[in-house]
């Protein structure tokens, strides 16, 4: 083997567990975001509205944020929010404006009226995606 092959090998090896980490936090926060809306599913459900959104880079990716933030009614105003995530900045800027004002239904746990749920199924029924041209 090439003596000046070792530095190649490290860096590859320390970059790819970087890449490995990465990933396996996208998966394991996808799994905890349908694991919250399938414990939601019993929750009652309440109507809400989208008051605002926000897009913002996901650090060391190439991807962006969409933070949906929305308002519902239980003896007082509380607020939660949903995120989703996109692989390139419009489609991520053409989802908060197609969801900005849109009243949705909002899963609430009984016991605590300040924990809820934005269900993805509730956001797909609002959300059509617009083809971008190159």
């Amino acid at each position: 083997m090439i003596h000046g092959s070792f530095p190649f090998f490290r860096l590859a090896y320390r970059y790819g567990m970087y890449i490995v980490a990465a990933w396996g936090a996208v998966y394991i926060r996808r799994g905890l975001k349908r694991r919250r809306e399938a414990i939601a599913q019993s929750w009652p459900s309440v109507e809400g509205i989208v008051l605002s959104g926000v897009v913002t880079a996901i650090p060391k990716t190439s991807h962006f944020h969409a933070t949906l933030q929305y308002t519902y009614f239980l003896d007082e105003y509380r607020v939660g929010k949903y995120v989703h995530e996109f692989s390139n900045e419009p489609d991520a800027d053409d989802f908060v404006r197609q969801l900005k004002d849109k009243r949705v239904q909002i899963r609430y746990k009984q016991s605590n009226p300040n924990k809820s749920v934005l269900e993805q199924s509730i956001v797909e029924q609002h959300y059509l995606p617009t083809p971008h041209l190159n």
